[in-house]
């Protein structure tokens, strides 16, 4: 009796960590709940929303000023536009598009390092027909007295499907 009491303890510890459910990448903790809420917007909304506007209202001239000569973007479908050029034209015929686009956001969230910044946001964009929701993270490198901006990463949120 004693041995099958020992085979059994044994066996239960070496198994246990299997048989109780484990959250990935947790150290076995479960998560609950969401994570906590973004920081507080910053230094830089207004210049976020200068560029919402911008988009708006299809003011190309806007980019042409705040996008870096380097800027590379990389977008929903992981394209990556690497030059200034390229990502005029990307947003040109964004805003150009039938029908028109709108776009909003919210949870803006900003933050600073001497010459180098960050924005990110949740965005809506409206065509009056589909609505495409996503987040943006920009970073910004200072230069003179105007941030450039250097990088722009989008992703959407949709269901993941192999490429």
């Amino acid at each position: 009796m004693r041995k099958l009491i020992l085979f059994c303890t044994i066996a239960i510890t070496m198994t246990g960590s299997f048989a109780f459910p484990q959250t990935p990448g947790t150290g076995g903790r479960p998560i609950q709940g969401r994570s906590p809420a973004p920081p507080p917007p910053g230094p830089l909304v207004d210049l976020v929303q200068a560029g919402v506007n911008a988009y708006n209202k299809g003011d190309i001239g806007y980019f042409e000023k705040v996008f870096a000569d380097d800027i590379l973007w990389v977008d929903e479908d992981g394209h990556e536009l690497t030059s200034k050029m390229f990502a005029l034209f990307f947003i040109n015929r964004q805003m150009t598009a039938t029908p028109k686009r709108k776009m909003s956001i919210h949870d803006v969230a900003t933050g600073t390092w001497g010459d180098t910044a960050w924005a990110a946001f949740a965005y809506t964009i409206d065509d009056g027909v589909d609505k495409r929701t996503g987040m943006n993270s920009t970073l910004f490198r200072k230069s003179g007295n105007d941030w450039k901006i250097v990088l722009i990463h989008g992703s959407i949120n949709a269901p993941a499907v192999p490429h």
